[in-house]
């Protein structure tokens, strides 16, 4: 299922360094990229290097500051087709102006601890990757493998326009002033510039001013299959009642349709508390997948396991894993260790904790190691049993054979007894 979560979300808790230095520090390096003193530096597009996510935020901010879209190149130095556009495409002295002029160059190692991170945000899988990306961070435009001036320029300009004319028809549209073509491109840049569902009320609002007849223009079904539909909606009953129409016509892209529906189903039955609604997707929106019967099977499975873990209902969660256990590809054991992982890594509460232990004690039954029990472990210090946690570290250390490794538990049985100490002086405290 996709996801529109900012690349700052897998930093939470990272503390911000002050911003005003760092711009500082930006703009000077911006004024010797962009204005060096030699001839050759001229010839060459000059990058502002992303590090950190630190360094990352500055260049958003950069880029909102100017009204500028980030030009985002994504590669490795050791690649060589990476070379290759660093020696060929961008000592292009026509692209080099063009860039400097209209975009906000940065580079992004994809083999440092940064990259990687950004990688998996962007869903990049290749080098070298070019990404247009608003301040908002939305990617506006996307090349893949090596790339010439012309190529660049022409999705540069795309993605300007993307950009550029949103603003204008927004404030068309708060004056009531858009035509329908351009209420429907308002929709299309909504969706580029601040993602699926942060346009979904214009979609309802421009789709629930036309006819159901003209729904099936090629135009609204582009529409309504980006969109997708949930039980009780008014697109979710067209769709069923004309599905044997839409499969041939033109416009409408069924396996696309089905993803949308899916998450935004799932985004309203999981907001509502209502199972019901993942119940009559089932049913109807399962048809419009082009996956595999055993892939239909592990998805619906999945989404009632994410339904419960959502809604916190702890004992069908419970269920729902055991069963996925049961019949999953993979060994229970491995099952049961990812799922009980998840829960420490994702949750506090002592009910969610419970069922962890739980789960890591049936994956150990099955294999033990040392790594799944120092996460039960974790998960006793996250509930405040300090003396389980301790008993079962120093029944770690026995069975751990090389001395030498010994004194890494004894660290983290200080560390839990330090714990203890501290939550016991704080509840006499109080």
């Amino acid at each position: 299922m996709s996801q529109e979560n900012s690349i700052k979300a897998g930093f939470i808790g990272v503390k911000k360094r002050s911003k005003t230095l760092l711009l500082k520090l930006l703009f000077v390096a911006l004024l010797v990229n962009f204005f060096g003193f030699d001839a050759e530096a001229q010839r060459r597009v000059r990058f502002i290097n992303v590090n950190s996510i630190e360094d990352w935020e500055e260049a958003l901010e950069l880029g909102k500051t100017n009204r500028r879209l980030l030009f985002v190149h994504v590669c490795n130095d050791m690649t060589q087709i990476c070379n290759t556009m660093q020696q060929l495409t961008y000592r292009d002295r026509e692209l080099t102006t063009y860039l400097r002029e209209q975009f906000l160059p940065v580079y992004v190692d994809g083999a440092s601890e940064f990259g990687e991170v950004f990688l998996d945000r962007f869903d990049i899988s290749v080098y070298p990757v070019i990404l247009f990306i608003t301040p908002g961070e939305r990617v506006t435009s996307r090349l893949e493998g090596f790339q010439d001036r012309n190529t660049i320029q022409e999705a540069g300009n795309r993605a300007n326009i993307i950009y550029r004319e949103y603003p204008r028809l927004r404030q068309a549209y708060v004056e009531g002033g858009l035509s329908p073509a351009g209420f429907r491109t308002l929709i299309q840049l909504e969706v580029a510039n601040e993602g699926t569902e942060s346009a979904r009320p214009l979609f309802r609002e421009y789709i629930d001013s036309k006819p159901q007849d003209k729904w099936m223009e090629v135009h609204n079904l582009e529409l309504i299959s980006t969109f997708g539909s949930a039980p009780g909606e008014v697109v979710y009953t067209f769709v069923l009642h004309n599905a044997d129409a839409l499969k041939v016509r033109e416009g409408f892209n069924g396996s696309k349709y089905f993803e949308s529906s899916f998450n935004h189903g799932m985004t309203v039955a999981i907001s509502n508390n209502n199972i019901e609604l993942l119940r009559k997707m089932e049913l109807d929106i399962f048809q419009w997948s082009d996956q595999s019967d055993s892939e239909m099977r592990q998805m619906i499975q999945e989404m009632y396991r994410t339904f419960y873990l959502r809604t916190e209902n702890w004992d069908m969660y419970r269920e729902q894993v055991r069963s996925m256990a049961r019949t999953s590809s993979a060994n229970s054991e491995t099952v049961y260790a990812l799922e009980a992982r998840f829960i420490i890594e994702n949750f506090t509460n002592r009910a969610a904790l419970e069922i962890a232990v739980e789960f890591m004690e049936e994956s150990i039954r099955s294999r033990n190691t040392i790594e799944k029990q120092l996460f039960v472990v974790q998960a006793m210090v996250n509930m405040q049993r300090f003396d389980p946690a301790i008993e079962r570290l120093q029944t770690i250390r026995s069975a751990i054979p090389d001395p030498y490794d010994r004194p890494q538990i004894d660290q983290i049985i200080s560390e839990v007894r330090r714990m203890k100490a501290e939550h016991e002086s704080q509840q006499g405290g109080n």
